[in-house]
């Protein structure tokens, strides 16, 4: 079977079923969110899809078919082991590239680990690689030969291909709008020097609109029901920033440094 076409659904498989995952995750066993009670979308995406599933399954995928010959001949288990150790590293790995190349160059952290033990800049920390390890496991032992079979299914019914084929097409949609947003979130976050913690500025927008919801009658509305989004960031930042931004005072501190040796 065609290996882009092998990608493709390992993807939008992958994105869906991890997006599946973190909504029950957040909503009841993770340990700051769970408190809230609240289901809420985990994505940044309007859609229900997390491509850093999709973009993990296909990682596992292809290391479910690495073998350590040296010492799965004697010790089986231990092969098993280090291979699930692997496959954690690599996900932990693309976890921390995913979440820096968002803090970086659009000044948003999607997620936030900054306040579990051992965390690296709040992107990546040891309790989360235990949950991948975990997810390596399960996917090895238990999904990956189900994984085999249903790429065996899907080259003898290439016509699913169709249902493949519409889930990219609303995929690219939900990408060019949610690229407009996060443009206008950049915008801002540059504006007020900061870095904008993307679930507490969507937890706030929900709060925001419930409590409109709450003040608005049957002949009033709510002013916060038309809050723009830099109105929600004049008044409400400091419970989405993630931290300063020092770049410009360290510039600022260099030119006057220049200035005095001149």
């Amino acid at each position: 079977m065609n290996k882009l076409l092998i990608l493709l659904f390992l993807f939008s498989v992958g994105s869906f079923v991890g997006w599946v995952i973190e909504l029950f995750f957040r909503r009841y066993l993770d340990p700051v969110e769970r408190k809230k009670k609240k289901w809420v979308n985990p994505g940044f995406f309007t859609g229900p899809y997390l491509p850093i599933y999709g973009s993990g399954l296909i990682v596992l995928y292809i290391l479910g078919h690495i073998s350590i010959p040296s010492i799965g001949q004697e010790h089986p288990l231990l092969e098993k082991l280090l291979i699930f150790v692997i496959m954690a590293a690599c996900m932990t790995f693309l976890e921390f590239v995913t979440g820096m190349i968002f803090i970086d160059h659009l000044h948003v952290q999607l997620w936030d680990y900054s306040s579990y033990w051992g965390n690296i800049k709040g992107v990546i920390c040891p309790l989360f690689s235990c949950f991948w390890y975990a997810l390596a496991a399960f996917y090895y032992l238990i999904l990956h030969p189900r994984v085999l079979g249903a790429l065996n299914w899907l080259s003898h019914n290439l016509a699913f291909s169709f249902f493949i084929g519409f889930f990219y097409g609303i995929f690219m949609l939900d990408f060019i709008y949610t690229f407009h947003l996060m443009v206008k979130i950049k915008t801002l976050a540059d504006e007020y020097e900061i870095v904008v913690k993307y679930n507490a500025y969507k937890s706030k927008l929900i709060d925001i609109r419930e409590e409109a919801k709450e003040r608005s009658s049957f002949f009033f509305s709510s002013r916060l029901g038309s809050i723009s989004a830099r109105e929600v960031f004049e008044r409400y930042r400091e419970n989405f920033s993630a931290k300063k931004m020092v770049m410009k005072p360290i510039n600022k501190m260099k030119d006057a440094v220049e200035r005095v040796r001149k």
